[in-house]
């Protein structure tokens, strides 16, 4: 069994998102009999590091690209310093870019845009491979770039229902790009209140994008433990997850519930991925038609062959182990 490495800035501290695909990396191929090293700061100099790996046997070597891991502008040479000094030495370099570069919609980004395009790809002309979660980023970065879907990060498997919850349900509010006005007014039309997990009231009312949809009726359960997380998801009723960009496969915060069964509508956009087409997750082109299905789905009972037949579908397609074992062997 081979030891890897893994670049991934903010890992073990920041929870969510890039980290808890690094935690489940290193949870999925520890199983397998291959150690994880990870490099979490950006201090050490990358031919001190990429040296000490060699040392110890490591073959490949795995960066965590989203470009605001790397500095507060999402500017920085280092993991192509890394990526140069890791070749150098013999490592196999492998770059999953989760996000490939801020597009050109607001002032500042005018400028950062272009900018972290040329970092990217002067990264990827020294990787062996290059993964991102994305099929429509994929002409982007490479012709030959393979799409790898990152599915849930929270845990394995469904968990058995206990009492269900009584409203639908937002997992993670304060997401890039979840469109919380569709929400407002889906739970509108339902009328049942709403309860949200990954954000306590107050932090729900200092955020601008959430504050001004904010109603005394709703429920703030805060940050769960993962197992928590899921285990409110399994007991949701219907989950709400409409994005700007539409549904792909690296939004935790909708496949989280997908993975436990639980009844999700969302949304369609410019990122979104058509393995969702034939998939049993509900799909909206507007505020009004997302309104309209979660008012329908509200009324029509669930059942438990329905929940079995989203977990097999997910499971199909998302199995975190089989993902993980791909993004291995393409290390090794």
């Amino acid at each position: 069994m081979s030891p890897v490495a893994i670049l991934s800035p903010g890992y073990p501290d920041v929870s969510g998102g890039v980290t808890d695909h690094t935690a489940r990396l290193v949870r999925h191929w520890g199983a397998a009999g291959h150690r994880a090293y990870v490099l979490g700061e950006q201090h050490a100099g990358p031919g001190m590091i990429a040296q000490r790996w060699r040392a110890v046997g490591v073959r490949g070597l795995l960066i965590q690209y989203v470009p605001f891991l790397y500095g507060r502008r999402g500017l920085s040479t280092y993991p192509d310093q890394l990526a140069r000094a890791a070749r150098s030495l013999g490592l196999r370099v492998v770059v999953f870019v989760h996000e490939p570069w801020v597009p050109p919609t607001r002032l500042p980004w005018l400028v950062l845009s272009p900018l972290q395009r040329r970092q990217l790809r002067r990264l990827l002309r020294h990787a062996d491979a290059v993964v991102t979660a994305v099929p429509r980023w994929r002409d982007l970065l490479d012709k030959d770039a393979a799409v790898l879907y990152v599915g849930n990060t929270l845990g394995d498997g469904a968990l058995p229902l206990g009492e269900p919850l009584a409203t639908p349900v937002v997992f993670s509010p304060f997401a890039a790009g979840l469109r919380w006005p569709w929400i407002a007014g889906a739970v509108s039309r339902i009328g049942r209140g709403l309860t949200v997990i990954g954000a306590t009231r107050p932090d729900a009312a200092r955020h601008a994008g959430v504050r001004p949809w904010l109603r005394d009726e709703w429920t703030c359960l805060g940050r769960l433990p993962a197992a928590g997380v899921l285990s409110a998801l399994a007991n949701a009723p219907l989950v709400l997850a409409p994005f700007v960009d539409g549904i792909t496969g690296r939004r935790t915060s909708a496949l989280a519930g997908l993975s436990t069964g639980a009844r999700t509508i969302t949304s369609d956009g410019p990122l979104f991925d058509p393995v969702f087409r034939a998939s049993p997750v509900t799909i909206a082109t507007s505020a009004e038609t997302f309104a309209s299905a979660a008012a329908k789905a509200w009324k029509d009972p669930d059942s438990p062959e329905d929940r079995k037949r989203r977990v097999a579908w997910y499971r199909e397609h998302f199995d975190g182990r089989a993902l993980d074992s791909r993004l291995l062997e393409m290390l090794l």
